[in-house]
């Protein structure tokens, strides 16, 4: 079986979350990053915490790194998290999308094949590409290093200069509550509707 990675980007404070650390919000009895590295940790092979090491040494026996270029958005934890996986791919996300769950795990590995030569595997929700939801391939790290010497740092700013499978919302929605799997926690008013989802999924499960 293809061994696969999952990096976990934990940015700190966020403005527009009125700078509160979102990965340290309190969520189904523990912490939200806590609950989505362990959610990573039961799919896949390794996960790696870009962030703080101060801030998350709290968590048990986890690999943390800190960006290698700093300062320079969520493109440097994608650049920091291939650079030091060992695998050939890797699943990315941010901390602030707690539904991407086991289903939608096993789905994008299932759109790999030992022929591929995608590059990148990205969703695509609502008519934009979901780059934090995504796999990557060790090959890209050299064009993403580019990219952030030359201060490009948009997350996409490498993607024109890869091979690509986008998985279209037509096909992804027969399999999944987009809003909820792609629910992202921007701003402080969004927290009724993560407790809302939440309330969903501990339905489903029980």
């Amino acid at each position: 079986m293809l061994k696969i990675n999952a990096v976990l980007l934990a940015g700190g404070k966020s403005r527009r979350f009125g700078n509160v650390d979102k990965a340290l919000l309190p969520f189904a009895g523990t912490t939200l990053i806590e609950y989505i590295y362990s959610n990573l940790k039961n799919n896949f092979n390794k996960v790696i915490i870009i962030g703080s090491k101060d801030k998350y040494s709290f968590i048990d026996d986890v690999e943390i790194h800190e960006d290698i270029y700093k300062n320079k958005g969520p493109l440097a934890g994608i650049y920091t998290g291939l650079y030091f996986s060992e695998t050939n791919y890797n699943f990315i996300c941010g901390c602030d999308m707690p539904f991407l769950n086991s289903n939608y795990f096993n789905y994008l590995k299932g759109n790999l094949t030992k022929q591929d030569k995608a590059e990148i595997i990205v969703p695509k929700y609502n008519g934009f590409l979901e780059p934090l939801a995504a796999l990557y391939h060790y090959s890209l790290l050299k064009r993403i290093q580019n990219e952030i010497l030359n201060n490009n740092l948009r997350i996409k700013s490498f993607y024109n200069n890869a091979e690509k499978k986008i998985l279209s919302e037509s096909s992804l929605e027969k399999k999944f509550d987009l809003k909820r799997l792609f629910f992202n926690l921007n701003y402080p008013q969004d927290l009724e509707q993560l407790l809302k989802y939440l309330e969903e999924v501990d339905r489903i499960e029980k």
